[in-house]
């Protein structure tokens, strides 16, 4: 039983890590990106759920950098719907800029 047990945990984090290819024929996020280039077009082609997950991590980057010290959900939303309009138009631009005009 704690082997079954092992390797079901085992199968659920390799898929939450997004270990196994995509439905479709749409390939996870890898599993090392470079944040800065990043882009949009890339962003973009990901399944819904990791689209989410990436948009999730990047926010927090961004904010990060730029030393916030609050959380406001309504106009991190806000922001990642300007981005998301912005990366949709230029699909070549980088995320973290992208998304760091939006939130200006």
């Amino acid at each position: 039983m704690m082997r079954a047990t092992s390797a079901l945990v085992g199968g659920l984090v390799l898929a939450m890590l997004g270990a196994a290819p995509a439905a479709g024929g749409i390939e996870p996020l890898p599993q090392r990106t470079e944040l800065d280039a990043f882009t949009c077009r890339e962003l973009l082609v990901l399944q819904p759920e990791m689209q989410e997950r990436a948009l999730i991590y990047l926010s927090g980057v961004a904010d990060g950098r730029r030393a916030a010290t609050v959380y406001d959900a309504e106009a991190t939303g806000a922001a990642i719907d300007r981005m998301l309009a912005s990366c949709r138009a230029t699909p070549s631009l980088a995320v973290l800029g992208a998304l760091r005009a939006a939130s200006r």
